[in-house]
């Protein structure tokens, strides 16, 4: 009978997902939000929590997170709009929303020109609001005596999400451990698919399944990308200067979509740039392009899991409570959506205009984290059971392709294992 309940609740998750994803297009454009894709904010709303098993309790957390809401990554992202501007308004090629577009942009970009890359304020919130939701989820995880264990990528704003998360866990449990790490050796679970990480995995070579370009899709997708131009610079052609459209347009997605993560005296006003239905567009074309650069991180990635099943099979050795703390980025956790296959991120459509039913950058928000949440009888370690599993994405029960629970969403962690043992063999040769 259980089984039973466990097969149907599994079918309609699917079928509720599926439900959401034929609407993705009009949801994405009614929700300026998501349509900042992996610029979107994190989402702290209250989540429905799932009950424990019975006569079970979390003993221990195994979390990735992507860092917290920063500047631009890039400095192009603020530099290049700014540069265009310029030289059209040297030459009297500025249209009137363009005169006003500049001259807010040169007093912006003085200043953040030399933030790009920072976690912002709201990016240590967040992590903290995490921090705080996972104490207070999961008690007897942080009792007296247990320890939480924090690694982070070498990008400073990995760093300071990591401070941030690991200050509020102290502050809230001064009587547990606490401990933060940064180092080459932290590479593999956290950014392992860095070009001088000297431990990444090598595997089987993956083909993109998908032969049109990321400029080529742009082209079809947004052939009136001109309209857009046009309300700042008198000449759509000029303005270019030997730049392509899908370059620039990259560029002014992120600055749009990245506004919003900025310090509120520091953001500049850019409605009018884009209308919702042409930055809607821009995401979708954002978001085919995301798969296609990270489609291959598949085989690097995949020791984030390894490392997630080891030091959860030795806090379960050791009869040992708390977390294991990994602080990295979208790319990363992105691909560790598609080599699990979470949520059936990993299907890939024979019509790559359906990808975005699927593959959808705005789940690796800002802060975006996943957390396998380890459960045990109580008075675990001397009473001994199954020990059970279940997948919180963003603070919600999520699922493991099809792999079958034992309760709810709850699986055997041997299962799991295996499952994720299984799925990571699809993308690295361990024996080279």
């Amino acid at each position: 009978m259980k089984k039973v309940l466990s097969t149907l609740l599994l079918l309609l998750a699917v079928l509720t997902v599926w439900a959401q994803r034929i609407n993705v297009r009009e949801e994405v454009r009614a929700d300026r939000n998501k349509c900042s894709g992996l610029d979107a904010i994190y989402d702290c709303s209250p989540k429905a929590a799932s009950a424990a098993p019975k006569g079970y309790e979390a003993f221990y957390v195994s979390h990735y997170g992507r860092h917290g809401s920063r500047y631009a990554y890039t400095p192009r992202t603020y530099g290049m709009i700014v540069r265009m501007l310029k030289a059209e308004d040297e030459k009297d090629g500025l249209t009137e929303f363009g005169k006003q577009l500049y001259a807010r942009m040169q007093a912006f970009n003085e200043t953040a020109e030399l933030r790009v890359g920072d976690l912002t304020p709201l990016g240590w919130e967040q992590h903290q609001f995490i921090a705080k939701t996972m104490i207070n989820s999961f008690p007897a995880a942080f009792r007296k005596g247990a320890r939480v264990d924090a690694v982070s990528s070498p990008t400073p704003r990995s760093i300071i999400s990591m401070g941030a998360f690991c200050v509020e866990v102290a502050r809230l449990r001064p009587n547990i451990a606490v401990y933060e790490h940064q180092g080459l050796i932290e590479m593999q679970a956290t950014r392992p698919n860095t070009k001088n990480n000297p431990l990444q995995y090598k595997g089987p070579e993956l083909i993109n399944p998908y032969a049109e370009t990321s400029e080529e899709y742009f082209l079809r997708h947004f052939p009136t990308y001109k309209e857009v131009l046009g309300r700042m610079f008198k000449d759509t052609d000029r303005c270019l200067d030997g730049r392509t459209p899908f370059e620039v347009f990259f560029q002014l997605y992120m600055l749009v979509g990245g506004m919003q993560s900025l310090p509120e005296d520091c953001r500049v006003d850019l409605d009018g740039l884009f209308t919702p239905e042409e930055f809607a567009i821009m995401w979708e074309c954002d978001n085919y392009e995301r798969f296609r650069e990270y489609y291959e991180y598949k085989t690097a990635c995949s020791s984030i899991y390894d490392d997630m099943i080891a030091k959860a099979d030795a806090r379960i050795a050791q009869g040992e409570r708390g977390a294991d703390l990994r602080f990295g980025h979208d790319h990363c956790l992105m691909t560790l959506l598609m080599i699990a296959d979470i949520e059936d991120f990993d299907t890939q459509p024979a019509n790559n205009d359906e990808l975005c039913y699927w593959f959808q950058t705005f789940r690796s928000m800002m802060a975006t984290n996943l957390q396998l949440v380890f459960y045990a009888p109580k008075g675990w370690p001397k009473k001994q059971g199954d020990i059970l599993v279940k997948l919180l994405f963003n603070g919600e029960d999520s699922r493991f392709g099809k792999l079958q629970t034992a309760q709810g969403p709850y699986y055997k962690w041997e299962d799991l294992k295996a499952y994720l043992n299984q799925r990571t063999r699809l993308f690295v040769n361990y024996n080279n």
